[in-house]
């Protein structure tokens, strides 16, 4: 039923955004030049439970952001973006993060560490910008993106040889492509709501993967807005079997805190 209602609401908005008039999107153009550039360095305070293997040994591991100091051996993320006369445009998120936990596996205890280099790529089409109540202060943005995810992962499980285990390193790099759409939302002369979702994978190389984000964000500066929200990308990418066997079915998440530059 969810379905059923959420559709014909996403084809309205559609329809209204469109239906924006050209002579206010030239306007907007204008103001701002051909294009805008968009620099954001944050800080992912990133979470990771799932299962994890390679070369036949499977571990689960459970670690939530809020033991990030105990198993974050280092960090790097930032989201490049670039929008052309207010309609098109690219974006690519780069996020490296170096996790290691313990955790409990089938026949061996693990030390597991895990290297993930993850970045999306994207192009994105803005569909308009609605103006929202009677104050004009308030706006809706919608883009409807397509592009890839690419995963890069190295897993060093070290075995606990008093149970007979051994240590085992695996990497991978694999594509997922990936669809979604986005909203950033206007609701004030300062503050702004961004959303976006997507899913992929279609069993290409992952059996799916899929990401949602929520951030609100506040411009303290005409080219300056700090953001403060969640973000969640889940994967399942299982290869292989006995010794090229390769598991990696999790889900990655947590706060995000960055500092938007646009100019």
């Amino acid at each position: 039923m969810r379905k059923i209602v959420l559709f014909p609401l996403f084809i309205a908005i559609c329809i209204m955004l469109a239906a924006v008039p050209a002579e206010v999107r030239a306007t907007e153009t204008k103001t701002q030049g051909d294009f805008r550039w968009t620099v954001v360095p944050y800080a992912w305070l990133t979470g990771l439970s799932g299962t994890i293997g390679a070369k036949g040994y499977d571990t689960t591991v459970d670690a939530s952001f809020a033991d990030l100091s105990k198993y974050l051996n280092m960090a790097a993320m930032v989201h490049l973006e670039g929008l052309y006369r207010d309609r098109v445009g690219l974006f690519t998120d780069f996020n490296y993060s170096l996790l290691g936990d313990q955790a409990s596996g089938k026949r061996v205890s693990l030390d597991g560490k895990t290297s993930l280099l993850l970045i999306d790529i994207a192009a994105f089409y803005r569909l308009g910008s609605v103006p929202l109540g009677r104050t004009g202060n308030a706006s809706l943005d919608f883009d409807l993106l397509a592009g890839a995810r690419i995963w890069s992962l190295a897993l060093k499980l070290d075995g606990d040889r008093a149970r007979g285990g051994r240590d085992i390193f695996q990497s991978k790099t694999w594509v997922d492509p990936i669809v979604g759409a986005r909203a950033e939302i206007h609701f004030a002369r300062d503050w702004l709501l961004n959303l976006r979702g997507g899913i992929g994978g279609f069993s290409i190389s992952s059996a799916i993967t899929w990401d949602v984000t929520a951030a609100l964000g506040y411009t303290f500066w005409k080219h300056g807005t700090v953001l403060l929200g969640y973000r969640a990308v889940g994967v399942n990418h299982d290869e292989g079997s006995g010794k090229s066997a390769f598991k990696f079915d999790a889900t990655l998440s947590g706060p995000i805190l960055g500092l938007a530059f646009t100019f």
